[in-house]
């Protein structure tokens, strides 16, 4: 689970920000919302974000991305070139960024600390809590005199000296320790502990132009588990949906595409049957519908495409939701009402709260209709972020301001108790 992120100068992100899951004394739906670790830390299960356009949501979802996506394997890709973006409206863009991510794997409290700028990793370092004080895992710097990257490892960390060599190697300046680890075939097991909780159980954020038909697919195939769970959704959103199915088919191209696959890098034998057939296999989704027609049940299949934006959305929403429910995983949502009727993500987070263990949710959201739900509510899980005069962005917590929780969140958030709405 994770408990925090420090940011600093990442995109609007001028100054240190701290976003936190951790939860207050409130004891308000202690039950759904929070789960105590085994230090007696209390974490929220789930937590959103509202403010005005351009105030800096999607930006608190792409720093996690930015995490996200460092840690993992990019060695075949540009490294940090072109994902870091420093805040550009002032002298601060020619300063490094900084994160520190703290999260629980395996129960255990870990520490992720990264300083860097567009071209080099300049430290990166993980510890563990073993009791409370931090034990270094590793320790990485960069060597500036001789342009290369030092990693070190903490002295509880068994490792040879080849082991550490391989590693070294692999650490090139603008890439992550957990990439080059991931290169090399040793075992470091207080490192693949945090290793596997970045791969399983920090997920790829979701932003309203994600594509997650594919995935919720893919998933579908492989269990029938997801695949009841999805069609529960899609009954949410469409009562009529009774189930779904893949049917393959073959589809003919136009005669320049043929021309195409024969520069693909594809099998001699696959281009010669495209060329002969003119035509490509494909697989298309198709959502059983059923109808009444004079008190008699009809059943008829309609392709993906024939579906409403908003079905499709959610249909997509369904795997995700259960791969992070299952792997007790964290999944961040920008605008998570994007093409949804606002009583499927009511739907939507009440399912997320019932069934979660020690899974997370943080979601951006232009939906104030949620601040009245007061029975998924809680004041430390509602944050706001406000654009400032020179641009940079401001992240706080409703936690953060003394008012009575019977009042009204909705009201008081209308007429700008909380700040984080459009100046208008």
């Amino acid at each position: 689970m994770i408990l925090e992120l420090k940011i600093k100068n990442f995109l609007s992100f001028k100054n240190e920000v701290i976003f936190s899951f951790e939860a207050t004394s409130d004891k308000t739906l202690e039950d759904y919302y929070v789960t105590q670790m085994e230090d007696g830390t209390r974490i929220l299960n789930m937590a959103m974000v509202y403010g005005a356009n351009a105030s800096g949501k999607s930006n608190l979802i792409h720093a996690f991305e930015f995490l996200n996506e460092f840690t993992r394997n990019l060695h075949e890709k540009d490294g940090i070139n072109n994902m870091f973006v420093p805040f550009l409206f002032d002298e601060t863009s020619k300063e490094p960024g900084v994160f520190e991510l703290v999260f629980y794997a395996i129960g255990k409290k870990h520490k992720y600390q990264l300083i860097v700028n567009k071209n080099v990793v300049l430290e990166e370092k993980l510890f563990v809590y073993p009791g409370t004080q931090p034990a270094s895992i590793f320790n990485r710097y960069f060597n500036a005199e001789k342009e290369i990257s030092v990693v070190e490892f903490g002295p509880k960390i068994k490792i040879s000296a080849q082991a550490l060599e391989a590693i070294q190697l692999k650490a090139l300046k603008n890439i992550s320790v957990f990439d080059a680890y991931s290169q090399v075939n040793i075992s470091i097991p207080e490192l693949e502990i945090a290793t596997k909780w970045f791969d399983d159980q920090f997920l790829s954020p979701i932003n309203p132009y994600t594509e997650l038909t594919e995935f919720s697919d893919e998933a579908i195939k492989n269990s029938i588990e997801t695949k009841m769970n999805a069609l529960n959704f899609l009954k949410e959103a469409d009562f009529n949906i009774t189930d779904v199915e893949f049917v393959d088919k073959v589809e003919k191209i136009p005669k320049a595409l043929v021309e195409f696959f024969e520069k693909a890098p594809i099998s001699e034998e696959r281009k010669a049957q495209i060329k002969k057939e003119g035509a490509i296999p494909v697989e298309e989704t198709f959502f059983t519908h059923r109808v009444l027609k004079n008190n008699n049940e009809e059943f008829h299949p309609l392709s993906e495409n024939r579906q409403s934006r908003g079905t499709m959305r959610y249909y997509g929403l369904s795997a995700p939701f259960f791969h992070a429910i299952e792997n007790n995983a964290f999944l961040p949502i920008d605008e998570i009402g994007s093409a949804l009727h606002p009583l499927l993500v009511f739907h939507f987070l009440r399912e997320f709260l019932q069934k979660s263990n020690q899974a997370q949710l943080l979601f951006t959201t232009h939906n104030m209709s949620i601040l009245n739900e007061k029975d998924m509510l809680r004041k430390d899980a509602i944050w706001f972020t406000e654009k400032q005069e020179d641009g940079a962005t401001e992240l706080f917590s409703m936690a953060d301001f003394n008012f009575r929780k019977e009042l009204s969140f909705y009201n008081a958030y209308k007429i700008g108790k909380f700040g984080g709405i459009p100046e208008l």
